[in-house]
């Protein structure tokens, strides 16, 4: 099975709102926790459960964003 038909898998196995957390990510990435929350309109713990779901499957990165380094960047892994 290649890498994208396991994430395509993993994606499938998670809950609702991870899969809107990949789906806003995939419109517009590199945003912060407080920028998801904003757009999803879900609260921040959500969003904070929804991103940990995404990184234990690997399919969202997350960097320390340029603007606020005491806060999180997060898009998806590039796919090969």
């Amino acid at each position: 099975m290649s890498q994208a038909q396991q994430s395509t898998t993993s994606i499938a196995d998670l809950p609702p709102s991870a899969k809107f957390v990949n789906y806003v990510l995939e419109q517009e990435s590199h945003l912060t926790q407080g920028e998801l929350t904003e757009r999803t309109q879900l609260s921040s713990r959500t969003v904070r459960g929804a991103l940990r779901k995404l990184e234990e499957a690997d399919i969202v990165h997350e960097d320390v964003c340029l603007r606020d380094a005491r806060k999180r960047v997060y898009s998806l892994e590039a796919s090969d």
